[in-house]
């Protein structure tokens, strides 16, 4: 039996997923896990997620795919057509190209 076995835990419970990674990281949630933004969940639009994605991936290069991923649910979430999700997948890519330095 392989070693690994033994110390892998599957407890998705106590750890952060990379979702709520990437929310803490941009802001939205705080440490704990309770909304800091008071526009997430409310009236945040994809202007302001791509403001605040770019911010968080310069503070916090190390979780850039975690913060994608947080930035993709909440345009999907506030997006009314797939023309609009197409679009912020574009802001989207234009924040990851202004951080790749």
């Amino acid at each position: 039996m392989d070693n690994m076995d033994t110390y892998m835990s599957y407890g998705f419970d106590k750890n952060l997923g990379a979702t709520e990674i990437g929310l803490t990281s941009l802001g939205c949630l705080s440490v704990d896990g309770t909304p800091r933004c008071p526009r997430y969940q409310n009236d945040c639009n994809i202007a302001c997620t791509t403001t605040c994605m770019i911010t968080a991936m310069s503070d916090f290069p190390e979780t850039k795919a975690e913060i994608l991923l947080a930035g993709i649910l909440i345009a999907s979430t506030h997006a009314s057509s797939i023309f609009e999700m197409h679009g912020a997948l574009s802001s989207f890519e234009n924040a990851i190209q202004a951080t790749c330095i």
